[in-house]
């Protein structure tokens, strides 16, 4: 009998634990689907061939694409001068949750809230790439 109740709580805590776990990595899942379905998104493109679309574009202009690995993506913008800037773009664990950091920069729990903060510019003016 003891031996049995101790089998049902670790089962519990064990299915507790995977439920945890499956919606903390969801999260991950679901800024990684944020970024790819971005209205920005143009994925696997050079950086160059990225700086080569934005030249002409007015500032604050970007685009976010593939990165190194599965959890590191750029954000490539038109600064305030016309030059063109990538920025490295990662999904992070931060305090028990996924989030997504600029280099050394400020953690944001969306990509929409990363964005604007790179180029130092408000929600307005920043535009995709169309």
């Amino acid at each position: 009998r003891g031996r049995t109740g101790t089998s049902l709580k670790m089962l519990k805590l064990r299915t507790t634990n995977f439920k945890f776990k499956k919606r903390f990595l969801n999260k991950r899942s679901a800024l990684r689907n944020e970024i790819t379905t971005h209205p920005a998104w143009k994925g696997a493109h050079s950086l160059c061939e990225i700086a080569t679309l934005l030249k002409e574009c007015d500032p604050f202009t970007y685009i976010l694409s593939e990165g190194m690995d599965r959890d590191h993506f750029f954000l490539s913008f038109v600064d305030f001068n016309g030059v063109v800037k990538h920025k490295n773009v990662r999904i992070v664990q931060f305090q028990s949750d996924w989030v997504v950091k600029n280099g050394t920069g400020n953690f944001h729990v969306s990509i929409l809230d990363l964005i604007p903060d790179c180029p130092h510019c408000s929600k307005a003016i920043c535009q995709p790439l169309a």
